[in-house]
């Protein structure tokens, strides 16, 4: 593929990042040689630094998520794997590819490690780069019938019990379909690229990302033999609340939404997917191996990870 100069980048940071630090602006540097466009999310700045960001802005400008969903051709998402998740989120309903560098602890989604930001930035923007779809889930709090909360989620949808009391009822249903009462500390509904974050932890299986499928996860159920279950990505999945206290749904875990006994959660995978842009050396295997660390002895791989031992799946 040809470079591309003129493309729009957007840069998302961590909320309330300095405006003099060092990592984004250097993001933002190497974006402006390269000749690109670039604009910088203003949803890093607080009040006491928007007016000296301002200021400091020089051949690129601090744009609102309204701003970057119409003129962005790319995003570039700085921090872990909950940076990622928030900003993802705005930019769930276009159709703007979204690049992870990993300032965080395992990044599973955020592909190119900070210290190898130049060259494998730019090359990624101008071509040498895997494209991916992800889907997202749709989730709707209904309380009497009525919706009272409605969001999304990339990796999971979570009801939980509260802090005081015992265990949280559910009554499941797909499609309709009766399929179990639970008894437990929780109910993960993931997607598959969930799979790998709460859901691992509750003994759940990895999904590879191009399964079109929904894992759900009992959590600490009183029963054992409640074990996870895969279902198609086309189901409908309609929890009600039968009993507990203070019962959460979490969405993310960055949204979060109180549930009373009577309310039901309903979930659905959206037709319109999230597309991730990778590097061209990315191996989701390799990737598993360094999250998970998974072989305790890395042995040589001999393809494209340029002959090196088996230590980062974008290196």
């Amino acid at each position: 593929m040809p470079k591309t100069p003129g493309k729009c980048i957007a840069v998302f940071a961590k909320h309330g990042a300095s405006h003099r630090q060092d990592s984004w602006r250097t993001v933002v540097e190497l974006l402006l040689k390269n000749q690109f466009k670039v604009l910088v999310s203003d949803s890093m700045l607080n009040a006491r630094n928007a007016a000296a960001a301002e200021k400091a802005a020089v051949g690129f400008k601090f744009a609102s998520i309204e701003e970057i969903r119409k003129k962005a051709d790319y995003a570039v998402i700085m921090g872990g794997d909950g940076t990622f998740l928030g900003n993802a989120r705005k930019l769930a309903d276009t159709h703007i590819p979204l690049l992870g560098i990993n300032q965080g602890r395992l990044g599973f989604l955020t592909d190119i490690r900070s210290d190898d930001i130049d060259p494998t930035l730019i090359e990624t923007l101008n071509g040498d780069s895997i494209s991916e779809s992800r889907h997202y889930l749709t989730g709707q709090l209904l309380r009497n019938g009525k919706v009272i909360a409605d969001h999304i989620a990339l990796n999971d949808v979570v009801i939980s019990r509260g802090i005081v009391g015992g265990m949280v009822e559910l009554r499941v249903e797909v499609d309709g379909h009766f399929m179990y009462d639970l008894r437990a500390d929780g109910l993960i509904v993931s997607t598959p690229t969930g799979s790998t974050a709460y859901a691992l932890s509750a003994d759940g299986p990895i999904l590879h990302p191009s399964l079109a499928g929904i894992v759900i996860v009992p959590v600490a159920p009183h029963a054992l033999t409640n074990r996870p279950i895969a279902l198609p990505q086309h189901c409908s999945i309609t929890i009600t609340v039968t009993g507990g206290k203070q019962t959460g749904v979490h969405f993310d875990m960055h949204t979060n939404e109180r549930a009373k006994v009577g309310d039901q959660v309903r979930i659905e995978v959206s037709q319109k997917p999230i597309h991730l842009l990778h590097p061209g050396r990315y191996d989701y295997f390799a990737m598993l191996r360094q999250k998970l660390h998974w072989s305790a002895t890395p042995t040589e791989v001999g393809h494209r990870t340029r002959g090196l031992r088996d230590s980062g799946h974008a290196k």
